[in-house]
């Protein structure tokens, strides 16, 4: 049975997903740090939200633990580098708050507008003042959105629906799909220029860290309004402040902060009552969005701990749930291909490793079917713990080179996948392909064969020379030992030949031994005689 720990505040309906599940549940939120340290290595799955901590420190106690859960779609408590050296899947869910986010953006757009929480602070202070709390409208206003996303790109339509313009700067998203919003893709410093709103709704990454400073805020409008309800690290709150002074700019809506839980002395934006609005944090913080993150997350560790990808990877390449399941055949063709050449050649000191990808493999994202070929080749041959996760940091330590690319199919077959490995002694080739009727191996070493890559093999590389089929057929056969299929390949007579059997049942030493006795004698010069099951 899995243990998972849930660190986390979630959802009861997130704790009955696991439970039903047949998980051992264990629902302990704030944690002490010291007594999280010391109980984390019993756990196979954990699900967090964004108090808990998981640097390097706790994931090197974490032994067992097999998949990390963020309900929610921020991930800046988790160190997504060292889960993945420790063979660790990480993931978020980052649809289940999308619209919580959205609504509190708008929301906070418009108080801030309004001063409506200004306006009720006095009201329950006992003071009527209608004229000091007199606010904007935001019809005929412009919104620069930075981040046009998921998210930004929902705030995008119901600004509009405002009666606002909408611009945005965004350097990973095309302008046609700006387009298609009616939003204009601009250059970052002209956004800032334009916009009376500025939205964030960026990850935080090196680029975007601190992407509001003082900078920034310099050249936007002194009337300009601010809002971050994504990542708090996006935005220098002491460049804020001292923009808020110097009536740089109108005003903040900041639901996220750089230290959190927010207190007077960590936070100078406290001081601006009249132009400040902030909130603890609440972006994704409704009773849908909880329920939506918490059994999302939870059926997601339910669906790793029983060996299936997550939908949203955080530390592997994503790819869309249905092109998955469309390329689904491709990254199982090449997991055999990859499993079989391990097998084969696994004994020898792997340098390198290419694949290429032809024909309608080539729609696809890569990525996952790499992946999964450098893992199939290591994982028979290594004693490390070896995944997906981890599978090109394996790889890389141990000085393996990594090459794909693109070739053009030949004859009939409309996908192809090849794969050539460099060890220390010489180097080798497959070939595989996937039709109607399974898994096909079309080529090894570069002479074409034809045969279902499944099974129990025989493998021997020679000099093509009469008589090597018979002494073989006749050594198996005194064995009792069926020949279920057989292909030889050669590019011309009397050079170098490939024979590969599927038999119905393991040979033992002795008999590869007799068998490569009898082909001395007929000195065929044999390179490779070997025992596979795939």
């Amino acid at each position: 049975m899995y243990k998972v720990l849930v660190s986390d505040n979630i959802a009861q309906k997130g704790i009955d997903v696991l439970e039903e599940a047949g998980m051992e549940v264990d629902f302990k939120p704030e944690l002490g740090r010291e007594y999280f340290l010391k109980i984390i290595s019993n756990y196979d799955g954990i699900i967090v939200r964004s108090m808990t901590l998981l640097d390097k420190e706790a994931l090197n106690k974490a032994k067992k633990l097999k998949v990390i859960g963020r309900a929610g779609t921020g991930y800046d408590n988790i160190d997504l580098d060292e889960a993945t050296k420790n063979g660790i899947f990480v993931f978020n869910t980052p649809t289940g708050n999308t619209i919580s986010a959205v609504e509190h953006t708008l929301g906070m757009m418009l108080s801030l507008s309004r001063n409506i929480a200004q306006a009720n602070q006095a009201l329950h202070n006992n003071i009527w003042d209608r004229k000091k709390y007199m606010g904007v409208e935001v019809n005929g206003k412009t919104l620069g959105i930075i981040g046009l996303g998921r998210i930004g790109s929902r705030v995008a339509k119901r600004a509009q629906s405002f009666g606002m313009k909408v611009i945005a700067n965004d350097p990973y998203l095309s302008p046609k799909k700006a387009e298609k919003i009616n939003v204009s893709l601009l250059p970052f410093k002209e956004v800032l220029e334009k916009s009376d709103y500025i939205t964030l709704h960026t990850p935080l990454t090196d680029e975007t860290y601190h992407i509001l400073s003082h900078k920034e805020f310099a050249i936007m409008k002194n009337d300009a309004r601010v809002i971050n309800c994504a990542r708090g690290q996006n935005v220098d709150t002491e460049a804020l402040a001292k923009a808020l002074e110097k009536n740089k700019i109108a005003g903040a809506a900041i639901d996220v902060h750089e230290e959190e839980p927010v207190r007077a002395s960590n936070n100078p934006l406290l001081k601006f009552e009249d132009k400040v609005i902030m909130t603890c944090h609440l972006g994704g913080t409704t009773t849908e969005a909880m329920d939506n993150v918490s059994i999302t997350a939870a059926e997601e560790v339910v669906s790793v701990l029983k060996n299936n990808l997550p939908a949203s990877p955080l530390n592997i390449p994503a790819m869309d749930p249905q092109e998955f399941n469309q390329a689904k055949p491709y990254i199982n063709l090449i997991t055999k291909l990859g499993n079989f050449m391990a097998k084969w050649k696994g004994h020898e000191r792997i340098e390198a490793v290419e694949v290429e990808y032809g024909g309608e493999i080539n729609q696809y994202n890569h990525k996952p079917m790499t992946l999964s070929l450098v893992k199939s080749i290591l994982e028979p041959i290594l004693d490390d713990r070896i995944n997906l996760v981890n599978a090109m940091h394996v790889a890389q330590e141990r000085g393996i080179a990594l090459k794909e690319s693109q070739i053009q199919n030949e004859g009939e077959l409309n996908n192809i996948i090849k794969i050539n490995l460099k060890t220390d002694i010489d180097n080798y080739s497959l070939a595989g392909t996937y039709l109607p009727i399974g898994f096909r191996l079309i080529e090894i070493n570069g002479l074409r064969i034809d045969l279902d890559l499944s099974g129990e093999f025989i493998i021997v590389s020679y000099q093509d020379k009469p008589g090597v089929i018979g002494k073989i057929g006749s050594t198996l056969g005194e064995a009792n030992i069926n020949i279920a299929n057989m292909q030889v390949g050669r590019k011309e007579i009397g050079g170098n030949a490939i024979m590969m059997m599927q038999i119905d049942s393991k040979p033992s030493k002795e008999i590869l031994e007799e068998i490569r006795t009898q082909l001395d004698e007929l000195d065929t010069k044999v390179k490779d005689l070997c025992f596979l099951e795939i």
